[in-house]
């Protein structure tokens, strides 16, 4: 085989099709390629960018994700240059090719390489090219003066699941060999959490087609739902890569209208039936009530037809050969809990040639239960409580009806299948026995759970036995029916049975799979041909062939909708869940089963020395004005000595390509990353003029670190630079990703190792974390480097672990692994959430005080349980300054924990946004009690209440938060009352003010927020930054307001810092703020 530079013969048999050469007519535009590709939107790959115009002309609209590649260092930086021009740098970005064999990508994630091997970017083979190429990805390769297109063909072992339920026949297994226990991630998506455990899921449904995947989903904001509505939209994403394509709000789509109240699976049990998409065009309801079918263009989003004829009210929909078929209901249809009979149900189908638009039949009064409502091979099957029903799809002329009495049953214990010419039916009712006595209802039949298989052709039955109970845990959800290669699977029953004679062919040996304690996840199980993935913790891989399962707890999918197996990967979107805080991971999530490598530690190559290497004179120690690093020291304590004036003018403001991180300031000077602009700008902090700025390759998350003449960050590219302080030279650059692998996270390019930006300085040793999850991609890497060379000093791998599923008994709420955080220090050891190092990172022992997973982690030191750089205000997630790590507790009667913290050597100050319960989870309510500001010694350690021990702990919160309802309990006791106080606050306050930055800076505490209103004509106005913003200063000794000023800016999360007798703010409008006493006085 010839691997010749940009090669357009077949490779391997990969290429399908090869559009004959296209001379060349002038230069080459971005319409044109488009136009010659069909490409549509995701991640465009520009080989040998040059001057970078047309990398930057590529990104045509926002559905695209543009980067450059280019041999030549100084072409990079010119590209960069013009792309930072145009305001568009991030989204379109530039980077030094370093190996011509081997792109920077991951297997199957760009949608379109356009190379240009004239640009002397080296010998790129054609095979790596259609390597990194999703699945009907395109090729466009100018060679010989004419440009080639090649395109990428779809795998024949991958499937789609255009349906709640994979298809229209409901069978819910995708023949999908390349899905499997998930190793590697492909793409991460926000938001990072549902809403809340206490409010209906926002993950409303879930589908792919045609290389993209769609949700509806709720975005308003997290952590918060009292008083606020919802805001869902219909959001299209690429499903190779995660760029997003296009959102579509959806309409009266609000729990008035009916979508659903209550906790996290109470959405209304038929809007996953809502989202068909097959092909290039998607069907929804974009309204909740008396909503009809609107058709739009998959790729762009465009409503293509308003209303489908004759769909008006459609509350369940399937397609199938080309007809939908629509169950329409006369207002909200019946409850997934309420018990129904006849009377309940009075619904119209009606069937449209989606090709035409044209109605092909309706039948109004039909009955049709939940769910059951099917069609295959031309044919529909429905269930009328008293029967099943076979019409015809395209007629509507009945081919039979057979007795199946169900009598009464609830709104969705319903399961009806069709496959390979059998019809399955399992649901609750009296006990099938012959139709007669069905009919009749002699003898009263015991009820029960039963299944029972028809032959499609003419209803005749096959067979029927006894059923199984649902799977799905804590709410009311059908039980699940596999057909796998033939075989049933039935719920959770290790028993698999033969699809004609329902005679039990199969038995599996679990061994310890599925974990003993709490419930299965509130959502139903899905299946490929070769696992049943089952919902006890995360996602339990049941091998059908080899008996190779495994166990999954460190991920979760969202209550109702669950995870989807579909394109060769599984999709987990986000989701409600606290369990094993630490260790599962977040966001939407879409993970591939390939074996991750080996992860070994970067070698010594993989330092670069820059021009400034060893030529750092000006090597300054810190003043105790200064604040060198992210919340100004190791510990993190986001407080100075030094004061500030509570009399403060804005002295100057810089606007910013993006959002900022908060400042951090080292004489006269301001360093500032730009996160989504992957860039660091140094101002003068006098005037806030720009003195240098240095782009990297990737977005930087926090605040760089300054340290003895030099700026050390860390990056998403999976690098730490170090930088000359005085000029932003380049000092030194550790690779310490392990491979140059690029993947796209919350939408721009990152390594699958990365590295956040505030990297921990103590005694001149570099400390940082490289890696997602110690279960993803081989774990994660922490190390140790000389500050002043970049020379490897200590390192340690965390990596799973991996159980055992033959040996190792899974627990709830508290596992063994990782995630990677900022790391903090005591002033001797390290800590990374969960995990104890010294300063040889040496892991150090730590003890588990109960099942729920607290550790006593031996000195007190400040703890994020979401992760330091978690700004979406999750009402699960908490700071808190102690000896241990939380566990699977709450803390909102704790000390010393909140929102956000601060501390000194003798107090903590810190902010509840929740402290009240409602069941599961901690509640707040907008524009009532306001949230409650506080300060306490530190030795006013969070305690629990032991079991069979009278408590001491004290009331302290608003007396609500001792009515409310929820479990009641200590330690041992899941989502009980949780970490309580003994001691007395210094002092406590309730405040209108929703903090989202705090410093303490000498006798004051600085906080910056937005005001606790709410309008009923704009409810999310504090929320998005529509109702102005705060800047309070309060007495440190006891909390006495000193000063409030008007921000004209809102704050960023943790975005304040203060420095030499100045405030310094980063706003969400992407400025850069400098306060300062009035001069005059």
């Amino acid at each position: 085989m010839e691997n010749s530079k940009f090669s357009g013969a077949m490779i391997l048999g990969l290429v399908v099709a090869m559009v004959a050469g296209i001379a060349s007519a002038g230069p080459v535009t971005a319409e044109s390629i488009y136009e010659a590709t069909g490409v549509q939107g995701g991640l465009i790959v520009h080989l040998g960018c040059g001057d970078g115009k047309l990398t930057a002309a590529l990104r045509v609209s926002d559905r695209y994700l543009v980067h450059g590649l280019d041999s030549d260092a100084d072409k990079v930086r010119q590209a960069r240059q013009h792309i930072r021009s145009l305001g568009m740098y991030g989204k379109v970005s530039v980077e030094k090719l370093r190996r011509a064999d081997r792109l920077p990508y991951v297997n199957d994630m760009v949608n379109l390489v356009v190379a240009q091997p004239s640009a002397g970017l080296g010998d790129v083979p054609m095979a790596e090219i259609m390597r990194v190429l999703c699945p009907d990805g395109v090729a466009y390769v100018k060679e010989g003066g004419k440009w080639k297109r090649t395109d990428k063909p779809r795998p024949t072992d991958i499937d789609e699941w255009t349906h709640f339920l994979h298809d229209a026949g409901g069978n819910a297994v995708a023949e999908d060999r390349q899905v499997g226990p998930p190793k590697r991630l492909r793409w991460v998506a926000g938001p990072r959490w549902c809403r809340s455990h206490e409010f209906p899921s926002s993950v409303n449904a879930v589908v792919t087609s045609g290389g993209r995947i769609f949700t509806i989903f709720d975005e308003a904001p997290t952590g918060v739902y009292r008083k606020l509505p919802q805001r869902c939209s219909l959001i299209a994403r690429d499903a190779a890569n995660g760029v997003l394509l296009w959102k579509e709000p959806m309409r009266q789509w609000q729990p008035e209208f009916g979508t659903g109240t209550g906790n996290r699976w109470n959405i209304h049990h038929t809007i996953p039936r809502r989202l068909i998409a097959q092909g290039d065009r998607v069907y929804v309801t974009l309204a909740f009530l008396d909503s009809p079918v609107s058709v739009l263009d998959a790729a762009t989003g465009e409503i293509l037809t308003k209303a489908l004829e004759g769909t008006k009210g459609t509350d369940e929909m399937i397609l199938s050969d080309g007809v939908l078929i629509v169950k329409i209901t006369k207002g909200r249809s019946v409850a997934a809990t309420v018990r129904m009979g006849k009377a309940t149900l009075d619904d119209t189908l009606a069937a449209i040639d989606v090709a035409t638009g044209r109605q092909l039949w309706r039948k109004e009064n039909t009955r049709v239960m939940p769910y059951a409502l099917s069609a295959q091979a031309g044919r529909l099957v429905y269930h009328n409580i008293e029967e099943l029903v076979c019409l015809d799809t395209r007629t509507g002329n009945e081919m039979w009806r057979v007795p199946n009495m169900i009598g009464s049953t609830l709104g969705a214990v319903s399961t009806l299948v069709l496959t390979d010419g059998v019809v399955l039916f399992h649901g609750h009712g009296p006990e099938p026995t012959s139709a007669t006595e069905q009919t009749k209802g002699k003898n009263k039949p015991k009820r029960g759970f039963y299944l029972t298989a028809l032959s499609l052709e003419d209803g005749n039955v096959l067979w029927r036995r006894k059923g199984a109970q649902g799977q799905a845990g804590a709410c009311t959800q059908p039980t699940d029916l596999f057909v796998a290669n033939g075989t049933v699977w039935c719920g959770g029953s290790p028993q698999g049975l033969d699809l004609r004679t329902g005679q039990i062919t199969r038995t599996l040996s679990l061994g310890q799979l599925i974990s003993p304690g709490h419930h299965y996840r509130c959502h139903r199980s899905k299946a490929t041909e070769r696992f049943l993935i089952w919902p006890k913790r995360g996602a339990e891989f049941v091998d059908l062939e080899d008996g190779n399962h495994m166990r999954n707890d460190w991920l979760r999918a969202p209550c109702f909708t669950g995870a989807t197996p579909a394109n060769g990967l599984f999709y987990a979107p986000s989701d409600q869940c606290f369990c094993y805080p630490g260790v599962k991971v977040f966001g939407f999530l879409a993970m591939s089963a390939e074996p991750a490598e080996a992860l070994k530690p970067a070698a010594q190559t993989n330092l670069q020395r820059g021009s400034a290497y060893g030529k750092v004179l000006n090597r300054r120690k810190l003043s105790d004005e200064d604040w060198p690093m992210y919340r100004r020291d190791g510990l993190r304590s986001g407080s100075t000595k030094m004061k500030v004036p509570a009399e403060l003018t804005e002295r100057w403001q810089v606007q910013l390509a993006c959002q900022g991180s908060q400042p951090v300031i080292v004489g006269d000077r301001l360093w500032v990353a730009e996160k989504d602009a992957h860039r660091i700008r140094c101002l003068n902090t006098a005037n806030g003029q720009d003195l240098w700025s240095f782009t990297a390759g990737g977005r930087i998350d926090s605040a760089p670190t300054v340290h003895e003449g030099m700026v050390l960050f860390g990056c998403r590219d999976g690098s730490v630079y170090c930088l000359r302080a005085s000029d932003g030279a380049l000092v030194w650059r550790f690779g310490a990703a392990p491979d140059n692998r690029r993947m796209v996270s919350y939408g721009q390019l990152e390594s699958l190792w990365p590295v956040q930006g505030s990297v921990l300085i103590q005694d001149d040793v570099v400390y940082f974390a490289a890696g997602r999850s110690s279960f993803l991609d081989g774990g994660i890497m922490v190390y140790g480097l000389d500050a002043t060379t970049g020379r490897v000093l200590n390192h340690h791998h965390l990596e799973g672990p991996w159980p055992d599923i033959k040996e190792d008994i899974g627990t709830p709420f508290a596992m063994e692994g990782a995630l990677p955080d900022l790391i903090v220090s005591d002033g001797k050891d390290l800590y990374m959430q969960r995990i104890k190092f010294d300063a040889r990172l040496n892991r150090l022992q730590t003890t588990q005080e109960s099942p729920l997973g607290e550790l006593d982690m031996g000195a007190n030191h400040l703890v994020a349980t979401g992760g330091f750089l978690d700004d979406t205000g999750f009402d699960r997630v908490y700071w808190m300054y102690g000896r241990r790590w939380p566990g699977f507790y709450f803390a909102q009667h704790a000390p010393k924990s909140g929102q956000l913290v601060v501390f000194n050597e003798s107090t903590t100050y810190a902010v509840k946004y929740f402290y009240r319960r409602i069941q599961w989870s901690p509640l707040f309510i907008p524009a009532d009690q306001g949230y409650l500001l506080f300060a306490d010694d530190n030795d006013n350690e969070p305690i629990l209440d032991e079991r069979g021990k009278e408590s001491i702990a004290i009331d302290w919160l608003p007396k609500e938060a001792y009515s409310d309802k929820h479990r009641r309990g200590g330690r041992g006791v899941e989502k009980g009352t949780g970490y309580l106080r003994q001691h007395p606050a210094k002092w406590q306050k309730m405040i209108p003010l929703r903090i989202r930055a705090m410093v303490l800076a000498g006798e004051r505490l600085f906080a910056a927020g937005t005001p606790d209103v709410l309008d009923s004509e704009d409810p999310l106005a504090a929320f998005e930054g529509r109702a102005g913003a705060m800047l309070q200063v309060f007495s440190s000794k006891d909390g006495s307001p000193v000063k409030s000023h008007t921000l004209s800016s809102l704050p960023a999360f943790d975005g304040l810092s203060a420095a030499r007798g100045r405030l310094y703010m980063a706003t969400r409008d992407a400025k850069v703020i400098c306060f300062g006493g009035d001069t005059r006085k």
